[in-house]
């Protein structure tokens, strides 16, 4: 867990292991449907781009020489990554059923309550993966928080998962924009995993800086709003007419 070819691997086996847990607990297969796609395509990337994710084994820099931090906060912090990429996969599911097949989806579907709970614990690996790094860079550099880009980025994407939850608690949206939230939430945890290393290339975390590969993260962003943009589009659109059928029965039982 040292480079970016390594944390790509283990968030590969991290995703995976998340689909088959959730599976197993919901006897379920969307989670493995969703996790599938992301998993191999981690890995394909990690094997045919050596020159953007170098698998090369080098000396460790100092402050990672520390076995007992670096299991705890990495491999904690990777592992709400991967807790995520499944949460982004199932959103995926949900949107693309709201766009292609409309009649089959509604706010009570119990998609979106598995979607919820890989969410949870996303959201409890990621924070306590965010507070163990400051444990760390105080016990390293001397002071808890600092603002360095990885930390900054960290807590933005921490914050944007936990704001999309309590949205959904406190009823400002519902299932539908849970799973937008899902997908388009993502995102922050791409900047903090790959943004901060490989397009901003600033902190104190440099160990982990690299190039490459920035227009095809940034294709596949745009694209993937684009996606979620139809999707809401669709949802927009197929929920007036039924909402106007509603109104129109509703006065018709009036009259009669």
């Amino acid at each position: 867990m040292t480079n970016m070819y390594e944390s790509v691997v283990w968030v590969s086996l991290g995703v995976i292991l998340f689909a088959l847990i959730f599976s197993g607990i919901h006897r379920v297969r969307v989670y493995l449907l969703a996790a599938a796609p992301l998993a191999v395509m981690g890995l394909i990337l990690a094997d045919m781009l050596p020159s953007v994710l170098n698998p090369s084994i080098g000396p460790l820099p100092p402050v990672l020489r520390d076995n007992v931090w670096l299991v705890v906060h990495v491999l904690t912090i990777t592992l709400g990554y991967a807790a995520f990429a499944p949460a982004m996969g199932v959103g995926h599911i949900i949107l693309g059923r709201y766009l292609f097949k409309p009649g089959s989806m509604d706010e009570k579907s119990p998609l979106h309550h598995l979607l919820y709970r890989v969410l949870q614990i996303g959201v409890l690996l990621l924070g306590a993966g965010t507070i163990l790094g400051g444990v760390w860079a105080n016990y390293s550099w001397g002071r808890f928080w600092g603002w360095d880009p990885k930390e900054t980025w960290a807590l933005i994407a921490l914050l944007l998962y936990i704001f999309a939850i309590h949205g959904r608690m406190a009823g400002w949206w519902g299932n539908f924009g849970l799973s937008v939230a899902a997908t388009v939430c993502f995102n922050g945890v791409l900047m903090a995993w790959y943004g901060v290393n490989f397009v901003l290339g600033k902190g104190l975390h440099s160990y982990g800086f690299g190039g490459g590969g920035v227009e095809w993260v940034g294709s596949l962003v745009a694209l993937d709003l684009v996606f979620v943009g139809l999707c809401v589009a669709a949802r927009i659109h197929h929920g007036r007419p039924r909402n106007v059928t509603a109104q129109t029965h509703l006065g018709a039982l009036k009259e009669a």
